[in-house]
């Protein structure tokens, strides 16, 4: 599992399935045509597919429990019984009517709040503080989700988790430090349990630090971080920073982790300067998020080839691990027939399967060197010419026209022109979060 030395990682791929199967079943089970049986079927044929494509893709370290029934934050919180008390009767029908009752909401019981996912058109359901008075472990989804994975997978499936200082900061209304205090030993459970069924790694993702992190919050946070390595010593631990990158790069360090990932596709040259300025154990992963996980757009791959080969030299020692900035729920599944957007090429776009292709191009130019894709990247240097001329005038506001058979599930900015044949699947991507909404912005 060690080997090779530079890995291909992704971080979290949509969950809608190529052909809106996800949504489809989804929208079958609301409208009461199936039961929460069949509905689990065929989410689980949706789950089994994408692990099966990642693999197929060439990715070694492949995501698993971070596909949802209906959102991500909201699994966790069911997971760790952060259930309102007046979703009692829903809890009673089964897990699938207990998430859409807190997600739409029910008779006599209104739904949770919604926010958007750090600047992205994912809406997340916010977990509520008064439901964090006795937070415990009720399933161990995380678990399920490596034990059905190693079934299938020869590539080794790593378990996905948001990290326990964000998901304490998305509990508005109760003092991060109290709802941390809380929900740690709940982690620590989940983690020994992840090692029970044989995980190597765990992906823990946090984006709350890679903000501005309150100085009185770093021991907290260390805390924590120990008692998490303590609980499973063997189980290691990739950080997963994403959106920015934190202020004190020095303290994250002295974290007892295992790997960091950092975004190095969007954040202006900050995550080079910090390794060139802080160092890298050698110990250690490095998780180099080198494609925009947020963008439709292809990457540059010359430019990313020079990053790789500047952070090489700076840490020849470090092993990498190459992977998207964030996880791929924000982009579409798939490239396919149709529209391309006006006055534009038609592979001037990237999905998720797009961009894991383009990590493969990156890994065997830093492997091999350059001249073994010297056609991958003359073919980039000719479009990222191409659109430095032709994008601000085919899309001045950033949205991306595409049609039906390009994006399966989108936000409103994205559709121009509308999205034909699905409307109730469309309206559908838009209300459940499990769609993983595209921006279409770069």
């Amino acid at each position: 599992m060690e080997k090779p030395d530079i890995v291909i990682a992704n971080l979290g791929y949509p969950r809608i399935g190529e052909r809106l199967e996800g949504i489809s079943a989804l929208e079958a089970y609301r409208a009461g045509n199936i039961g929460e049986r069949e509905l689990e079927e065929r989410l689980m044929a949706v789950r089994l597919a994408r692990l099966l494509k990642q693999q197929e893709a060439g990715v070694d370290w492949i995501p698993v429990g971070d596909f949802a029934l209906y959102d991500h934050v909201l699994d966790h919180s069911i997971a760790f019984g952060l259930v309102p008390e007046r979703f009692a009767e829903a809890a009673a029908r089964g897990p699938a009517a207990l998430a859409f009752a807190m997600a739409e909401g029910a008779p006599g019981a209104a739904a949770c709040r919604t926010k958007p996912w750090y600047g992205t058109p994912y809406q997340y359901i916010v977990p509520e503080p008064a439901a964090f008075t006795a937070p415990r472990l009720v399933r161990n989804p995380w678990a399920e989700a490596f034990r059905e994975a190693r079934a299938h997978l020869q590539a080794l499936p790593v378990p996905v988790m948001i990290g326990p200082y964000t998901f304490a900061k998305l509990a508005e209304g109760l003092p991060p430090e109290e709802a941390l205090e809380r929900i740690a030993p709940v982690y620590a459970q989940a983690l020994r349990g992840l090692h029970e069924a044989g995980a190597a790694w765990v992906q823990l993702e946090e984006p709350e630090l890679a903000r501005a992190v309150p100085p009185q919050h770093w021991p907290l946070i260390e805390r924590t971080y120990r008692a998490l390595h303590d609980a499973a010593p063997p189980l290691r631990l990739m950080l997963q920073l994403t959106f920015g990158l934190p202020d004190e790069c020095a303290r994250l360090l002295e974290l007892p982790v295992s790997g960091i990932g950092l975004d190095f596709a969007a954040d202006g040259g900050r995550a080079l300067e910090a390794v060139a300025k802080h160092g890298f154990p050698a110990a250690r992963v490095l998780g180099v998020g080198i494609v925009d996980g947020r963008s439709v757009w292809r990457s540059d791959l010359t430019a990313a080839c020079a990053l790789l080969e500047n952070l090489r030299r700076l840490i020849p020692q470090v092993r990498l691990a190459l992977q998207p900035s964030c996880s791929l729920l924000h982009a579409p599944v798939a490239l396919g027939p149709g529209t391309p957007p006006r006055g534009l090429p038609r592979h001037a776009l990237a999905f998720a399967d797009e961009k894991l292709g383009e990590l493969r191009v990156l890994r065997t130019a830093l492997t091999e060197g350059r001249d073994a894709v010297k056609l991958d990247l003359t073919d980039s240097d000719v479009l990222q010419d191409m659109l430095r001329v032709l994008l601000p005038a085919a899309v001045p506001d950033g949205g991306v026209p595409v049609e039906h058979a390009w994006v399966q599930a989108c936000g409103p900015a994205c559709i121009r022109p509308a999205i034909s044949g699905k409307p109730a699947a469309l309206a559908a991507g838009r209300r459940h979060a499990a769609a993983g909404m595209a921006s279409g912005t770069a």
